[in-house]
């Protein structure tokens, strides 16, 4: 009797496991992009580690934190979350931080751009190849006249999420300038940053497309952790023909 009862129960358990909830799935999606406030361009992004929208469902006891990833073009997609209103906040990227609230998300599909001021514009961006040596060159606008420049940096890597944190480790110093103190930003000055094929052809061994970036980071003061501003689009190279 024992072991049938044991048998009885263990079914029981199963059944009651295997129960549907009574929980309704995400009914709503959002996508968008950030976009200058100045220029209507999208401020692209690290695809890790980069500039994420932070969002808040009002509405419970504990709310937690969730994080809509921004790609590296600047645009942005959820298309599992649930129609609510949110706190909306922008922290640690590479515009100025700011917040939303009562940010409503309809049923269904919902689109939304967000205007921001980035800490660095690159402009008149340009990356060629000439003879052994990737070439950019490009000049900067800050954001707000506080901003100053750390550091410039020409990105290489195999695909297309290059940026600060997806990249080769480059040989030689001239695609990169780090400046310690971080000086003023002039938007007269055109800077030039290059990579020589020679030396790194260890690193672009292959007879394929190459995509470059180039990042300018930041320095100012009570914002947070400040991220890589870039010049869009990607620049798209095939080496090795």
């Amino acid at each position: 009797m024992r072991k049938i009862f044991l048998a009885i129960s263990c079914c029981l358990f199963a059944l009651t496991s295997c129960e549907i909830d009574n929980y309704e799935g995400p009914d709503a999606s959002i996508h968008g992009y950030i976009l200058d406030e100045k220029t209507g361009e999208q401020v692209g992004t690290d695809i890790q580690n980069g500039s994420a929208i932070i969002v808040v469902e009002q509405g419970w006891t504990n709310p937690q934190d969730q994080t809509w990833s921004i790609m590296n073009t600047g645009e942005y997609r959820n298309n599992m979350i649930f129609a609510a209103t949110y706190d909306v906040r922008f922290e640690n990227c590479n515009f100025y931080p700011f917040s939303i609230d009562d940010f409503v998300v309809k049923e269904g599909n919902n689109e939304y751009n967000f205007e921001v001021t980035p800490y660095i514009r690159v402009l008149n961006s340009s990356i060629t190849k000439n003879g052994n040596t990737i070439t950019a060159t490009f000049s900067l606008e800050g954001g707000k006249d506080e901003v100053k420049l750390k550091e410039i940096q020409l990105f290489a890597f195999g695909d297309k999420w290059v940026g600060n944190n997806v990249k080769y480790t480059l040989e030689g110093t001239g695609h990169v300038q780090t400046f310690n103190p971080s000086i003023a930003i002039d938007p007269t000055t055109t800077y030039t940053l290059t990579i020589d094929l020679t030396e790194n052809a260890s690193i672009f061994p292959y007879a394929k497309n190459y995509y470059f970036r180039i990042g300018a980071l930041a320095d100012v003061s009570g914002v947070g952790t400040v991220r890589y501003n870039y010049a869009e689009p990607l620049t798209v190279i095939k080496l090795n023909e």
